[in-house]
């Protein structure tokens, strides 16, 4: 019985085994060429002076910039609640040098960068040279609920789709606080002089959407007041029944 025992552990183990190398094998290695060299939804923003710049969009893929003086890499990942760190993924990368000059990804990796994802985590590491420069790429993002953990210290901006705003309680919200609000070329663009851990999050919505809202709540309004009003008259139905038929209707039944 003992041997059995352990031959059913040993048998166990080795799936176990099997299966984190076959995770490491299907989820890990080098991010393809293709990926990092796809053209980004629109310009990356280089000229900013903050150390994290973010420009959310109406679609689903936003873009970011960040300052890596001084960096020799960086973990990018995700948190789940229940599968633990997650790679981040992310396209169209960007590397410009302090003069500059900006590569793509197979160029980035053609002079000594790197760029690999394990089951947990994308890492990117910089090669000699490549002190002082500004990285940049796109992932997949929507402007009502937006979040990103804070891959690098410093100053961070998120400028809002044209429309979007964050005034409303509720249905607008920004995280960590501290953070002011200035309209850019007709958009909102949320600062931070300083975010050193943790996550952004914001939650926006188009102005419009306040319309919809609106009628959303006059719907529900209408449809609370028929309801009580319904009910109401079925009661009084009911009451009027009992008294036909000579059962008791009590005061307190009318309260």
């Amino acid at each position: 019985m003992n041997r059995r025992f352990a031959l059913a552990l040993a048998v166990v183990a080795l799936l176990a085994v099997s299966a984190g190398c076959l995770t490491y094998v299907n989820d890990g290695g080098e991010v393809a060429n293709e990926t990092l060299d796809a053209e980004p939804p629109h310009a990356y923003d280089f000229e900013t002076e903050r150390d994290a710049a973010i420009n959310l969009s109406t679609g689903t893929r936003y873009t970011a910039v960040y300052d890596v003086s001084g960096v020799d890499e960086i973990r990018f990942y995700r948190q789940t609640p229940y599968a633990g760190d997650q790679p981040f993924e992310f396209d169209a990368f960007r590397y410009q040098y302090p003069d500059g000059e900006v590569v793509n990804g197979s160029e980035f990796r053609a002079r000594g960068g790197e760029i690999e994802r394990t089951p947990d985590e994308t890492w990117v590491r910089f090669g000699d040279g490549m002190e002082g420069g500004r990285m940049a790429l796109s992932a997949s993002g929507s402007p009502r609920r937006f979040s990103t953990l804070t891959y690098v210290e410093g100053s961070y901006a998120v400028t809002l789709p044209p429309g979007f705003s964050t005034d409303m309680p509720i249905v607008g919200h920004v995280s960590p606080r501290g953070h002011e609000v200035e309209t850019v070329d007709g958009r909102d663009r949320i600062t931070w002089d300083s975010v050193t851990s943790g996550s952004v999050v914001v939650q926006s919505y188009r102005e419009t959407d306040l319309l919809v809202f609106g009628v959303i709540l006059a719907i529900a309004a209408v449809a609370a007041v028929i309801g009580t009003a319904y009910f109401r008259r079925q009661l009084e139905e009911l009451r009027d029944r009992r008294r036909e038929l000579g059962l008791g209707v009590y005061e307190d039944e009318d309260e």
